[in-house]
């Protein structure tokens, strides 16, 4: 249950305060929008370890991974 300070603040700033890291999240890809460079500056916060889990789970994802700078279709 929101406090009533905390429905104020999200009528006010429309951010709705509840879980950190959903909210976490949505500010990371707003941030992002489509500035590699952005993208490039989160994947240096993350450890190896991150990184590589969420290599494999892009990959199990989306299906298709490539060298840097290769272009590749996935296919259907």
């Amino acid at each position: 249950m929101r406090t009533y300070k905390e429905k104020v603040n999200e009528m006010k700033y429309s951010q709705p305060f509840g879980d950190q890291k959903v909210q976490m999240k949505n500010l990371l890809v707003a941030a992002a929008g489509n500035d590699q460079r952005v993208l490039n500056d989160i994947v240096d916060c993350m450890t190896e370890d991150q990184m590589k889990k969420c290599f494999e789970k892009l990959s199990k994802v989306y299906g298709y991974v490539g060298e840097y700078g290769q272009i590749i279709h996935p296919s259907m």
